[in-house]
């Protein structure tokens, strides 16, 4: 049997390498207690961007890494395999264009790519998610006056890995989840690009896809919706809608909304990467540890 892994990527490294300053490493800051970013340094693309045991769930009463290995790990490798195509094609000028599975796939992976984040829906609390499972098992038992199994489940309150445990495994599992009613609005869905000149850049970050309501309610269903990836500092792969095509497949970003779109990843992370020490010396308003 493989040894488990335990160094789990929310943003692939599959997805860093488009964004290195030197070889395997990335200008890197995550937000210290106070909430501010730290001076950004040089950081090894292994140790970015990652937390132990991040998609460890207890499958068959142990630990399990099959959902870093059989869920996120076939996203990674398809991830390795298109995003180069996609940055090939966009620098000679060319839209990467999808019909059928292969548009439903990488719509279904930015969806992926937007859950899988630390940030989504909010800050996750472990331990607190697991406590309440117990707590609600424990009011259930109690009504079933199940006294054995009650002060055998109790024990766990006492015993916070096993509460992380738990929780971990709820959180995990309740992020890969899928829903008709999900699927129904990304049917809806279009791809698009957008490009920027060599001047400007994108940041990476730990949102990773950034869900921009403009002045909507930033639902999928919603029409004014829109999704932004980064694959490089130059591009972004846009999910929107645009029912009488009426977009062009690429599309030239501005240096206006650039800034505004690296804001609202850095405002809404807790950690941020960049091929350019300047940009992200400007974004965290901190100099660089060189």
């Amino acid at each position: 049997m493989s040894k488990r892994s335990k160094n789990h990527h929310y943003v692939p490294k599959v997805l860093q390498r488009s964004f290195l300053a030197e070889p395997n490493h990335i200008w890197f800051s995550k937000r210290e207690l106070g909430g501010e970013y730290c001076a950004p340094y040089l950081k090894h693309i292994d140790k970015a961007f990652y937390s132990r045991n991040y998609y460890t769930i207890v499958h068959n009463d142990e630990l399990s890494d099959t959902i870093e290995r059989e869920h996120y790990g076939v996203i990674d490798n398809y991830l390795g395999e298109v995003v180069p195509e996609f940055i090939s094609a966009l620098e000679r000028g060319a839209a990467p264009v999808f019909s059928g599975i292969p548009l439903d796939s990488i719509k279904e992976v930015v969806l992926e790519m937007a859950k899988r984040t630390p940030e989504f829906p909010r800050p996750h609390n472990d331990l607190e998610i697991g406590k309440e499972l117990i707590e609600r098992t424990l009011v259930e038992l109690g009504k079933k006056k199940d006294l054995s199994e009650y002060v055998k489940t109790s024990s766990v309150l006492g015993d916070s890995s096993k509460l992380i445990e738990l929780g971990r495994s709820i959180r995990v599992r309740a992020t890969i989840s899928r829903s008709d009613r999900v699927a129904a609005a990304l049917s809806e869905l279009s791809v698009r690009w957008a490009t920027i000149p060599s001047k400007h850049a994108y940041i990476l970050s730990s949102l990773m896809v950034y869900r921009v309501g403009n002045g909507g309610s930033n639902a999928l269903n919603d029409p004014k919706t829109e999704l932004w990836m980064p694959i490089s500092p130059r591009f972004a792969l846009v999910v929107l809608h645009d029912p009488g095509s009426k977009i062009p497949l690429i599309v030239r970003d501005s240096p206006r909304h650039v800034r505004k779109i690296n804001e609202y990843a850095a405002r809404n992370s807790s950690e941020i990467g960049s091929h350019s020490r300047k940009l992200i010396e400007s974004i965290t308003g901190k100099r660089a540890r060189v």
